[in-house]
């Protein structure tokens, strides 16, 4: 896919679902708040419903009705259909609960991180990307970047096989690095799989434990 192509493909995306992206951009700003402020099950369930909806809405919409390519049909599209159905199964496992992290570092990178996702559209504005062309906050790179913000703020109650699924569309953002697409801002994505992983890694022992008592 030429990168002509794809920023054609990705304006007309925009043109046609800016009303639904704002509702769902200001409903993960609304949600954000409950975790920070209200922590606890009716939340859970609200973050786990956004997520799968969001998931869902990337894999039909974005990458089989828009932006088709065979990346996004034979992968993107399945991979965050499967995403989409974990989230909904977690809200009966109830594996996951969503909170603000303990340490101080942590907060930093999490708000950092959310703030990341919310301003992404102004890390392509140097790069010539303006609107309609541009990665808004809610397509599935940046909503894959704040899925895995989330899960690693919430480590160890999580449901490991989430941050599994969510680590092979975000660390293929290398390319974008090396220049695919021209859509170097999603150096943002590979950098966040990269820290998801390393969380992963490092406590996967203890969100073993953590699951082996739910």
């Amino acid at each position: 896919m030429t990168a002509e192509s794809f920023w054609t493909q990705v304006g007309i995306y925009n043109q046609a679902t800016l009303p639904v992206q704002i509702i769902l951009i200001l409903t993960a700003v609304f949600l954000t708040w409950r975790v920070i402020t209200r922590p606890g099950e009716k939340t859970d369930l609200w973050m786990k419903a956004f997520f799968a909806v969001g998931f869902a809405w990337n894999a039909v919409v974005f990458f089989l009705i828009y932006v088709k390519n065979p990346i996004s049909t034979y992968f993107g599209a399945p991979l965050f259909l499967i995403l989409a159905v974990l989230f909904v199964l977690d809200i009966f496992k109830k594996r996951t609960g969503f909170r603000f992290p303990d340490a101080q570092w942590n907060r930093v990178i999490f708000i950092l991180g959310v703030l990341v996702v919310l301003f992404y559209p102004l890390f392509g504005l140097p790069l010539g990307h303006t609107y309609p062309q541009m990665i808004t906050p809610v397509m599935p790179c940046p909503f894959t970047v704040l899925a895995i913000v989330f899960m690693a703020a919430s480590i160890p109650k999580i449901d490991r096989k989430i941050l599994i699924f969510l680590l092979p569309w975000a660390l293929a953002g290398l390319p974008k690095c090396l220049g695919a697409l021209d859509c170097y801002e999603d150096c943002i994505l590979f950098a966040a799989g990269v820290y998801g992983l390393i969380f992963l890694i490092k406590e996967w022992k203890a969100i073993s434990k953590v699951q082996q008592a739910t």
